[in-house]
């Protein structure tokens, strides 16, 4: 049967859908924005977690790269302490090799020192053996031979000074002095081989008085001096002696 047809006027009729369509669209559309919803949070959580784990990476590889630092510093710090240790150990061997030869040395120099000291004095010793078995005449030959040298004795030879020999020495040198226009206490010194009589036998300068004639008079005017003689084992021995021959000797 065809409908009716609309009469002129009445508004035209709308189509309306039923409840139960429109409630499926909202579930649908529900359905849709949860599950948007839901993919948002995982991307999210992917997000967040793939953060997470560069962050955690780049954490690791600071940590390494620190620890790769660490161990090289230690390996230096280790290599450096060695080679400070082997190096102070190499300065304290020099240092005792040094010292030990320096030890060495002074023991050495002590061994020649007591040789060259033990030599003299036996040297020393067969001198005076044999002075004190030569004869006076010997002795006084050999020491006028050899000039000035050391004599071994117990007591020394004294000169016996008296008025006589002031006056001898007075009158032998105070015309020199005036003739070659000397100082009063001009000197010289002389070495004087006195014989075991007490008698001067020989003269040597020892130190000039820098004028020849005065030290060839005060040679002359020495060997008149007269001398308690050396004494050694209780015989009178010939020997040097050193004396300052002056105007004003004493």
């Amino acid at each position: 049967m065809k409908p009716p047809e609309p009469l002129p006027g009445d508004p035209p009729a709308v189509e309306t859908e039923p409840p139960e369509a429109a409630a499926i669209i909202d579930s649908i559309e529900a359905a849709v924005q949860d599950s948007i919803a839901e993919a948002a949070r995982r991307d999210s959580i992917a997000a967040a977690r793939r953060d997470s784990i560069a962050v955690a990476r780049r954490d690791s590889l600071e940590a390494v790269r620190q620890a790769r630092i660490a161990a090289a510093a230690r390996r230096d710090s280790i290599a450096a302490a060695r080679r400070d240790s082997i190096a102070a150990a190499r300065r304290d061997s020099i240092a005792a090799v040094r010292r030990a030869a320096a030890r060495l040395d002074s023991i050495a120099a002590a061994e020649r020192d007591s040789l060259v000291v033990a030599a003299l004095r036996d040297s020393l010793a067969a001198v005076a053996r044999r002075d004190s078995l030569a004869s006076p005449e010997t002795a006084l030959e050999r020491l006028r031979t050899a000039g000035p040298e050391y004599v071994s004795y117990d007591e020394g030879a004294r000169l016996v000074w008296d008025t006589e020999a002031e006056a001898l020495l007075a009158t032998t040198l105070l015309p020199v002095i005036r003739a070659e226009g000397l100082d009063a206490d001009v000197t010289t010194n002389l070495w004087l081989l006195v014989r075991s009589n007490g008698r001067v036998e020989a003269t040597v300068v020892q130190t000039s008085s820098g004028n020849s004639t005065f030290d060839s008079v005060a040679g002359r005017a020495a060997r008149a001096l007269v001398f308690a003689p050396a004494l050694r084992d209780g015989r009178a021995v010939p020997i040097w002696v050193l004396r300052e021959v002056s105007l004003l000797m004493r």
